[in-house]
């Protein structure tokens, strides 16, 4: 860009007066790259929850059939896991699951703050680090708030508390029936709270040592129908759903429903168009106040002579 001097007739600041009027011309990009912001925010809450999902659909890859169950008793030979062990894996099943919930509803009841909208790269020029961050916080949250990936992925989670599975011992074919259960519902209590998981760890252990054929059952059913699936195949199967939608909200699934990062692009197409017309914009404001700084060179050197021939 060639070095631009204007003022010096006139005395005005042009290049303040110029930038003013950029930054103006400015705002349709500020709110396309504020959009994508919002978009960028979104993706890595996402990306965030995938992670958690896979978590705990890695736990259950295993334990959801019978055979994840067994272990080496160190002679070559394949046993079921002792009681202990069992709990142990019901127990860490329990504590994802919450972890889950709570995360999931935490993301759906959050305080959305309407008034902090993305900064602008000016906005952000005249922030502290310490102000920036404090207010990005602010205009993140609530940035998943009712969305309808994750309220599928709570109702989906939420049904296995209820569930029945088909086809196993009638005495456990419950999760409440081996001492897993929820708390009673309390108008005003957190979603979190609400859904969470209850152990009691006495009355699993009973029903373990009572039948632990029956009780893995319970979790490792393969049944042929939805119904005669165990609860951790069924929870496996709703966090494949999550991640798979979850998925496609990133990167989209066909051409009328674009992904996050496809619109991100589109956003960065735009942008680059309107930052070339702006570009062009603000060479014809310099050329128009140069030509303006011409004419007034020109008018001051007329007034100078026409005061000399009449002194």
């Amino acid at each position: 860009m060639p070095i631009r001097l204007t003022g010096i007739a006139s005395g005005l600041d042009t290049d303040s007066m110029i930038k003013e009027l950029m930054k103006a011309e400015r705002i349709p990009v500020d709110k396309l790259l504020q959009k994508k912001q919002t978009m960028e925010w979104k993706v890595e809450k996402y990306t965030s929850f995938n992670l958690q999902f896979s978590t705990l659909r890695e736990s259950l890859s295993t334990l959801r059939f019978s055979g994840g169950w067994n272990k080496s008793d160190g002679n070559g030979n394949t046993v079921r896991l002792s009681t202990d062990e069992i709990v142990a894996k019901v127990k860490d099943f329990v504590s994802k699951y919450n972890d889950t919930m709570a995360s999931i509803s935490g993301a759906l009841t959050e305080e959305v703050y309407r008034d902090y909208q993305p900064l602008t790269s000016d906005e952000k020029a005249a922030l502290s680090d310490t102000d920036i961050k404090n207010w990005e916080t602010k205009a993140k949250s609530g940035i998943l708030r009712n969305d309808d990936v994750l309220k599928s992925a709570l109702n989906d989670l939420r049904g296995l508390t209820s569930a029945v599975v088909s086809g196993v011992d009638p005495e456990f074919d419950t999760l409440s029936e081996i001492g897993i259960t929820t708390p009673k519902y309390i108008v005003g209590a957190s979603a979190a709270t609400n859904g969470k998981l209850i152990l009691d760890e006495n009355k699993l252990r009973e029903a373990v040592e009572k039948n632990p054929e029956a009780v893995i059952s319970l979790f490792s059913a393969q049944g042929s129908d939805p119904q005669g699936k165990g609860i951790f195949q069924r929870a496996y199967d709703a966090m494949n759903t999550a991640i798979s939608s979850v998925t496609r909200k990133i990167s989209g699934g066909n051409v009328t429903n674009l992904g996050l990062v496809s619109q991100m692009n589109q956003i960065d197409k735009q942008v680059a168009i309107k930052n070339e017309q702006l570009n062009k914009r603000e060479d014809r404001y310099y050329q128009m106040f140069a030509a303006m700084e011409k004419a007034l060179t020109e008018s001051n050197a007329m007034s100078s002579w026409l005061a000399q021939q009449f002194a």
